[in-house]
């Protein structure tokens, strides 16, 4: 505001110095937003904080920006991208536009900060956020003496693990869950934010990754791994590791080789043992060991201990009742009848049944009590509640859980293990466009998994071995095992006739230029001339039949074009004979 040193909304200084990469504070864009200060910036994007002079409250802008690709000349807005990056700007663009088209249709659901506007300009894209009133969960951990007690957790988490259920049946995953990245509001309620796009949560892309100590999966280190919902899962099973324990969880690469991974209740022995084993498992190095699923990671870490987890694999978990009516009716023929010695044990063990079914029905309460968090405002009504072991990720009904807790009393444990087992095999298909196809085809991560069909044709965007397309959509989903066709590309389909020529004038001999002919894909056919000028093996000439081309002239070859080459084979009598 003018006359006042300090903004108002975004807290910035009048005389802070400004960074000339960015867009400088009361930039007004789209007629509407005024950029305030910079709050963060990664490797895709630059975040501000702003003004809707529409609306007259503060927002957020997200800028995609991704600052090895382009520039921002100073007293500028508009971004300059360098001329070799083109194609790739654009690609990184076209997938966070589609990112914040998807989470704003999720705008919906209150545990997830979504974009309420997005709009184009300054040869870019902008998306703008709500400002959410809140603390990040890692100041609200100093604010809690650093750690959290496990009624805490379960009572903050599960409409946020509801939520991220809910995202990754969008074909959405997080792949930076940590403890920045989860707001939680006035309402001691906790919020996602920081989503992204995959190449910034993943080591060895084009862009500079960002990704989190401890907290970051072991297969976002290497481009080559597969990632999907068990990545989230790691992330999420870390960020609870931090909380109970108050230790930070160590950094999956260390691991490697000498897993010092702890369960968290030998740091912490408040935490449950179930809790502890199931963090354990869903923080596993290995994405097939992993838990797979939100659903199964919910699933398994409320479940409540009970007198059935003591029966051995492959018993029947039902209540030991035995059929007393033989008793009955040999005792009401006569009420005069002496009383049977054993009569007192069948009723002993009648009662015990009936206590073992109370227990069972209060274990039963209690699940649903702890799933079903404190909600007092109604505007959250999909809860942790809404989870079963079925192969649906998430299911809408509580009968349905009932209806299972009850059928598990008459299904024998290996049987309800196979259940467990088999339910979250729904994955996320991977966006591979842009991978390099030797990479994903040698990768350990895909077997059992998917099965790759390879077409090769080519395309005037991508490099030869570049996978261009794919007929299954990344972020579909899908169920091992799944054969999907890859479109890789073959190279340029028209490309310039390579000089024979070294830089220092001299000539490149046969195998040098033929090596690189077969790199730019060219066919071509060897022709020997004699001369008495040159020695044998060296490139005299170059041409093409079909264009009439030489050197730095157009050859197609997609249309099978063949470069005649000329090959010195040294002759003496070559110039006499002419």
């Amino acid at each position: 505001m003018e006359g006042q040193d300090v903004c108002p909304n975004c807290g910035l200084s009048v005389n802070a110095g400004n960074l000339p990469s960015y867009l400088q504070p009361k930039t007004v864009l789209d007629s509407r937003y005024i950029v305030g200060k910079l709050i963060k910036s990664n490797g895709e994007s630059a975040t501000y904080i702003g003004y809707d002079n529409t609306e007259s409250h503060k927002v957020t802008i997200k800028e995609y920006m991704p600052d090895v690709l382009c520039q921002r000349a100073k007293g500028s807005t508009e971004l300059i991208v360098d001329q070799n990056y083109v194609v790739k700007y654009k690609n990184y663009m076209s997938e966070f536009a589609e990112l914040n088209k998807s989470l704003a249709r999720l705008r919906t659901m209150s545990h997830i900060v979504a974009p309420t506007d997005m709009f184009t300009a300054n040869n870019t894209v902008y998306a703008v956020f709500p400002n959410v009133e809140g603390i990040t969960l890692r100041q609200y951990l100093q604010d809690n003496a650093g750690e959290l007690t496990w009624d805490q957790v379960k009572k903050l988490f599960p409409p946020l693990l509801t939520t991220l259920a809910c995202i990754h049946n969008a074909g959405i995953l997080h792949r930076g869950i940590c403890l920045d990245n989860i707001i939680v509001t006035d309402r001691n309620e906790l919020m996602l934010t920081g989503f992204a796009i995959p190449e910034i949560r993943t080591a060895n892309t084009d862009l500079a990754p960002e990704l989190y100590d401890g907290f970051s999966a072991p297969e976002q280190y290497s481009a080559s791994e597969w990632e999907g919902t068990w990545t989230d899962v790691y992330a999420v099973a870390a960020v609870m590791y931090r909380l109970l324990t108050g230790c930070m969880p160590p950094e999956p690469m260390s691991r490697i080789g000498n897993d010092s991974l702890m369960e968290p209740n030998k740091i912490n022995p408040h935490v449950p043992a179930n809790v502890s084993k199931v963090i354990t498992q869903a923080m596993r190095l290995s994405c097939e060991q992993r838990i797979q699923t939100i659903t199964d990671f919910v699933t398994k870490l409320f479940e409540q201990p009970s007198y059935m987890t003591q029966l051995p694999r492959g018993a029947t978990q039902t209540i030991p009742i035995q059929d007393t009516n033989k008793d009955r009716r040999s005792t009401s023929g006569s009420k005069k009848k002496k009383k049977k010695k054993g009569n007192g044990g069948n009723i002993a063990m009648i009662i015990g049944a009936v206590f073992l079914v109370a227990i069972v029905v209060a274990a039963f309460l209690a699940l649903i009590s702890m799933l079903l968090p404190d909600n007092s405002s109604g505007t959250e009504t999909t809860t942790a509640s809404t989870y079963s072991t079925t192969a649906a990720p998430v299911t809408t009904a509580a009968t349905t859980e009932a209806t299972e807790a009850t059928d598990a009393t008459t299904v024998s444990s290996e049987e309800a293990e196979t259940t467990t087992a088999t339910s979250g095999t729904l994955f996320v298909m991977p966006n591979l466009v842009g991978k390099k196809y030797t990479s994903v085809a040698d990768s350990e991560t895909w077997k059992g998994r998917l099965e790759f069909e390879v077409i090769y044709d080519y395309s005037d965007e991508y490099e030869r071995g570049i996978i261009y397309d794919q007929d299954i959509p990344g972020g579909t989903d899908l169920y091992p095992v799944t054969t999907v066709k890859l479109y890789v590309s073959q190279g340029l389909a028209v490309v310039e006739i390579p000089d024979y020529m070294n830089d220092d004038g001299t000539r490149m001999t046969k195998e040098e230029y033929v090596a690189l002919l077969d790199e730019l894909n060219i066919k071509y056919e060897c022709r020997d001339l004699e001369t008495p000028l040159v020695l044998s093996g060296y490139v005299m000439d170059v041409y093409c039949a079909q264009t009439g081309e030489g050197v730095g002239g157009e050859i197609n070859v997609k249309d099978g074009n063949t470069l005649y080459v000329d090959i010195s084979v040294f002759s003496p009598l070559a110039d006499a004979a002419g």
